[in-house]
């Protein structure tokens, strides 16, 4: 996999409050999605695979963290956004991360998402996944339509992988 570019770098609160910094992630190859809790389309299905996906790295034990980052801190306040995690069977090495708008505004920049309200006050917004390596750069950007958490796994085992070869 080409290199697309270095990771943003950000900082966001978890669901307890902590700030999780992504360059602290450095390391272990990274899925960072953007969804929000009230989404019945995309998000919820994306937040299947994610689950899929960790069962599936745990089992192989490949230093891997997930970070799924709320768009809309407005209704995912903490216990909303721990509710959800819950919800989809997330453990350790899964991060659900929120933060007010307008410190949340520069990251979805960074990662050229957008978010707008329809009619309904349903939000819209890209549903998309960027992989990044163990030395924080974007590796993938998978579309929700064609994302799969097996390609996906073999994906990071194989990122995995060359950064063992590049240790020795």
């Amino acid at each position: 996999m080409a290199v697309i570019r270095e990771a943003p770098d950000f900082a966001l609160r978890d669901v307890q409050g902590k700030s999780i910094r992504l360059s602290e992630l450095k390391g272990k190859t990274v899925l960072v999605a953007f969804i929000y809790t009230t989404c019945t389309g995309a998000c919820p299905l994306l937040s299947a695979r994610m689950s899929r996906l960790q069962q599936m790295l745990e089992k192989v034990r490949i230093p891997a963290a997930l970070v799924s980052v709320s768009v809309d801190p407005e209704r995912d306040d903490a216990k909303t956004l721990a509710a959800y995690a819950k919800r989809f069977g997330a453990r350790p090495g899964w991060h659900f991360l929120r933060e007010e708008r307008a410190r949340l505004a520069p990251v979805l920049a960074a990662y050229e998402e957008w978010t707008s309200r329809d009619g309904s006050g349903e939000l819209d917004h890209p549903a998309r996944l960027h992989l990044i390596d163990a030395q924080g750069r974007v590796r993938e950007i998978y579309s929700l339509a064609f994302f799969d958490e097996e390609q996906a796994f073999h994906d990071i085992k194989a990122l995995h992988k060359q950064a063992l070869r590049k240790d020795r």
